[in-house]
């Protein structure tokens, strides 16, 4: 009777307990690989690699354009295109007034003449002295002294020739100082852009030194570019204008030699 109360329970146990250890075998085999990668990975810690820096060469422009010339010619080249501004406006004005038509007027010449034939010096004397160009001045000095010896006239109004000469050479003067100077402030600018140019290739850590040297070489020689072209046309205006020069007082002298004899015959 007790073995077979015995039995029975054990039974009752083994169907109890069946379900439990099949459940146990099936979540373990589970539990162990899971157990297993956070033991790998908590002695395996991943490490995260940071990508160098990449070097990035300066930006150099295919072109210069005329803005950026303008922009890398700094304090220097600006003060060139003033000069060129003030040698324009000294160019067109001595352009249109520094003619022998407006230094020897036909018209002076005229009544000038007749009023010397007819012997009225204090008139033509009077009319000159209203006047204010070169002739007009050298026939005054010449009539002033009317009254003296043929040497004494002539060397009053060479005299006179020469200090209108001289006011029409210095009025020219200008553009020669401009196209002697334009050159050399481009010379400065580019020796200060090449001392830059140079610090800034020193400080350079890059491994483009020779784009950027070439770069800034060319920046250095926009000031120079800027200066000759504006003392090469300046330079032509003047000579041009020189000539202008050289001829006017070269036809007063033939007209105050005619007065000479005039005065002289008519006094």
């Amino acid at each position: 009777m007790r073995w077979t109360e015995f039995a029975r329970r054990m039974a009752l146990a083994a169907v109890l307990l069946t379900p439990l250890l099949a459940t146990a075998q099936d979540t373990s085999p589970e539990a162990a690989p899971q157990e297993t990668s956070t033991t790998a990975a908590a002695s395996n810690p991943v490490v995260e690699v940071v990508p160098e820096a990449e070097v990035t060469p300066p930006r150099i422009p295919d072109q210069f354009t005329l803005m950026m010339m303008v922009e890398q010619g700094g304090v220097i080249l600006w003060v060139i295109m003033g000069l060129g501004f003030i040698a324009l406006v000294m160019a067109l004005y001595l352009i249109f007034t520094l003619t022998a038509r407006r230094e020897i007027p036909p018209t002076l010449m005229k009544r000038a003449h007749s009023q010397v034939a007819d012997g009225d010096f204090r008139g033509a004397y009077q009319m000159c002295m209203d006047r204010d160009e070169l002739m007009a001045h050298v026939l005054a000095a010449g009539l002033k002294m009317a009254g003296h010896d043929r040497y004494v006239v002539q060397e009053a109004m060479e005299s006179e020739g020469e200090r209108g000469a001289t006011i029409l050479r210095q009025r020219i003067s200008y553009l020669n100082n401009i196209a002697q100077i334009a050159p050399l402030l481009g010379l400065l600018g580019t020796v200060w852009g090449m001392m830059q140019a140079m610090g800034s290739i020193a400080m350079d850590t890059s491994q483009v030194k020779g784009m950027t040297m070439a770069y800034s070489v060319g920046t250095a020689m926009i000031t120079t570019a800027a200066g000759l072209v504006l003392a090469i046309p300046t330079l032509a205006i003047y000579f041009y204008l020189r000539g202008r020069v050289i001829k006017i007082v070269a036809e007063v002298e033939a007209q105050a030699t005619e007065f000479v004899e005039l005065i002289m015959r008519n006094r």
